[in-house]
């Protein structure tokens, strides 16, 4: 096991090196600083664990001078700095690190080192990573907030920390914030370790409750004591003290703080907007002249071996697969949302493609059928769906799938409409200026109760598992040219290839002649084609970037059980599909 500790500037160095050797040795592991140096160039990793030299940059000079103060007998691998830089005195209740641990000083520089950062990181296999918290700003760019991206990358703990004193108290006091949101377990684990580590100090589960009531704080309480006994062993729990804070957030929780009553604040989270919030609620404004101002650090949990195998896999996609900027989201976003509300367009379309398309069927047309496909807006409300799912955005899938079902009954009715105006019109000798081919033949009954039905027509009454695939790829092709304004001219094909109207006007003209069997198969084609183009399009706007910024444990959960039930219902529609072609 290997500790990582990542600085970008000497006060870094200086503050977080104690810190992560004695969670290093807290964890019975190594230690290695990686120094970050942004330099016009190509990314190259360099020893500076040898002799000093003298071109070394001040983040060098400092690592080297920290490590030197970390022990009073320095391991062979620490390199002694030059003897003419001045040297603080420790102070008498700091703890020493480990004199046995082992420090590797390594440098990484290039104008771009985020991606070959990570790239290390994974060769080291570093079990726990030390970074510095982040400073945010509205101007600050992707690039620059390196600390995200690292977090949202690798597979291992990380703790982001920010600290402005120079020291780990002996007799440390650690206080774990703890909330229903948050990684509790992983919060109580590194301050047990600590606290043991260190022979000395207190470790506090500080519990925030809602000021809700009265009994606030008692419910708190409550609550707090399930936790423990939930999350830490019998053996390990008379080890944290317990404080309820009745407060409205984690922020306003450290204004009932004193800044001197702890020395480390910590939390467990995978958020990060919550991990941000946690670090800039600093109760240094309580802090009276001289006290000192407690660090405060956030732990994020390493994932599973089956969620570093998923992540990677994402990585891998991502690398490749072109992704959408955030404008080209927003735009995505905007434009899909807009165009699947129902209003008096959808309709007016809806039931013009509709009649278009059993015209088309009833003259066994390919052609017309095609120009109805051309006209139904169906498709954008129903990768409306897959875009929302993708997103975890609640609206815009409800407001997608509400206009696809109100869709599909208005085709629905239509076709039944006009199967009976077909029935009557014939009946009274109206419809042979419109027939086309044999239709008096094909359509209508003419000396047996069995009706033939035109050719067109009947193929969308028996779907095959091919027509599953062909969705499918519709579904993907559309979400794919739907995020990019240069593949707009592709979207006309990806409505022919989904043929969402014809099934549904199939089936309103055979029931409308009690076909039932008929009129079923054309719906278990509407629904096939529903489900795997909602499938794809979730699958290709995540592919393209398109996800929802909440991750880990504080995700929504629907999106994923959306797609799981979309899976088990396209293998169930595989099934019925099949054993109808075998029935057959």
């Amino acid at each position: 096991m290997t500790t990582v500790l990542i600085a970008t500037q000497p006060e870094e160095v200086r503050n977080l090196l104690p810190w992560a050797a004695h969670l290093a040795a807290s964890r019975g592991s190594d230690l290695t600083v990686l120094l970050m140096q942004r330099k016009t160039g190509e990314t190259r990793l360099v020893d500076v664990s040898d002799e000093p030299r003298a071109d070394d940059q001040e983040l060098v000079i400092q690592a080297r001078l920290s490590v030197q103060q970390l022990s009073s007998n320095p391991t062979d691998n620490e390199t002694p700095t030059d003897q003419s830089a001045p040297i603080d005195p420790a102070e008498e209740d700091t703890a020493a690190a480990p004199g046995d641990l082992l420090v590797r000083l390594r440098q990484i520089i290039g104008e771009h080192w985020t991606s070959d950062l990570i790239t290390r990181v994974d060769e080291i296999n570093a079990s726990l990573i030390v970074v510095p918290a982040p400073t945010i700003s509205k101007e600050q760019t992707a690039d620059e907030d390196w600390q995200t991206q690292l977090l949202t990358t690798v597979d291992c703990d990380v703790f982001l920390m920010r600290d402005d004193s120079t020291g780990v108290e002996q007799h440390i006091r650690v206080a774990v914030f703890i909330t229903d949101e948050a990684d509790n377990e992983a919060a109580l684990s590194y301050a047990s370790r600590l606290v043991d580590h260190l022979g000395g100090g207190t470790a506090t589960a500080v519990y925030v409750e809602p000021n809700i009531s009265d009994v606030a704080e008692s419910v708190g309480q409550r609550q707090l004591d399930n936790t423990l006994n939930r999350l830490v062993r019998s053996r390990d729990r008379e080890v944290f003290r317990r404080k309820v804070i009745v407060a409205a957030s984690t922020t306003d929780a450290f204004r009932d703080l004193k800044a001197d009553e702890f020395d480390l604040l910590l939390m467990g989270t995978r958020d990060l907007r919550q991990m941000r919030r946690f670090l800039q609620a600093s109760p240094g404004g309580n802090a009276q002249q001289g006290s000192s101002i407690p660090a405060v650090a956030v732990v994020k949990r390493g994932e599973s071996l089956s969620s570093r195998l998923k992540n990677k896999a994402a990585r891998r996609l991502r690398s490749n697969v072109p992704q959408l900027s955030r404008e080209e989201r927003v735009d995505l976003v905007s434009r899909v949302q807009d165009s699947s509300k129902w209003d008096f367009d959808f309709v007016f379309l809806m039931s013009l493609a509709t009649l278009i398309a059993c015209l088309g069927l009833a003259e066994n047309s390919g052609a017309v059928i095609v120009g109805a496909m051309l006209v139904a807006p169906l498709m954008t409300p129903i990768a409306g769906v897959g875009l929302g799912v993708a997103h975890a955005n609640a609206h815009l899938t409800k407001v997608a799938f509400r206009t696809a079902l109100r869709g599909f009954v208005t085709a629905m009715v239509i076709g039944l409409l006009f199967g009976l105006c077909v029935q009557v019109c014939a009946k009274l000798e109206w419809l042979t200026p419109l027939q086309g081919p044999a239709l008096m033949d094909t359509l209508l009954p003419k000396g047996s109760l069995a009706r033939l039905f035109p050719q067109e027509m009947e193929s969308r009454t028996q779907p095959q598992f091919y027509d599953l695939l062909i969705a499918l790829a519709s579904g993907a092709a559309a979400a794919y040219a739907m995020g990019r304004r240069n593949l707009f001219s592709a979207l006309p094909g990806v409505a022919i290839a989904a043929a969402l109207v014809p099934p549904i006007a199939t089936s309103g003209i055979a029931l409308s002649h009690g076909e039932f069997a008929k009129g079923g198969g054309a719906l278990l084609l509407f629904l096939t084609n529903m489900v795997t183009i909602i499938l794809g399009t979730s699958l290709v706007f995540r592919a393209v970037g398109v996800r929802s910024q909440k991750e880990g444990p504080n995700a929504a959960r629907w999106p994923r059980h959306v797609l799981l039930l979309l899976v088990l219902l396209s293998l169930l529609i595989t099934m019925i599909i099949e054993s109808k072609s075998h029935s057959a």
